[in-house]
């Protein structure tokens, strides 16, 4: 299987072979970031933001999982790409696929989000400066929103 991950660093890289999920996400589960009307899917920790010491900020997944159309909000720990085919539920099938070819674009919105981010104020060519200013602050507000808290209560049954 084919599949990329970035890095809490911001470092993608493309892979084949199975996933070691708990090597990639970690062994407390993961959950499906949904790219609405791509055949794509994020990856990231179920707990990541709950546990910052093991899981940092992935300040550059965040802006590329939002350039994709995910909801705008941090994500930690690596966050792995992998293929999704929704439909294949109905069929009994599993709905994790192999990155789909070609994946330049992501290799392409990868590195508009880093340029965006550089702190000099460069935006993409294949970009606009809205764009590019609509990125960081999207980091910005990864960077600086307050870790969700859980709630526990206790329920007394009559």
């Amino acid at each position: 299987m084919r599949y990329a991950i970035i890095a809490p660093d911001g470092d993608l890289t493309h892979h084949d072979g199975d996933i070691d999920w708990d090597r990639h996400i970690g062994p407390d589960g993961k959950a499906r970031v949904g790219l609405p009307g791509l055949t794509v899917a994020g990856w990231v920790s179920d707990i990541g933001l709950m546990r910052p010491d093991r899981y940092p900020r992935n300040v550059v997944g965040s802006c590329v999982l939002a350039a994709y159309g995910a909801s705008v909000q941090p994500y930690a720990g690596p966050v792995v790409f992998t293929g999704w085919n929704p439909a294949n539920t109905p069929r009994g099938l599993l709905e994790i696929e192999s990155l789909p070819q070609p994946i330049e674009h992501l290799d392409l919105v990868h590195g508009a989000v880093l340029k965006s981010l550089n702190g000099q104020g460069q935006i993409p060519r294949e970009f606009s400066a809205s764009w590019a200013e609509q990125i960081r602050e999207i980091a910005d507000h990864v960077r600086s929103a307050p870790t969700p808290s859980v709630t526990v209560r206790t329920v007394t049954l009559r």
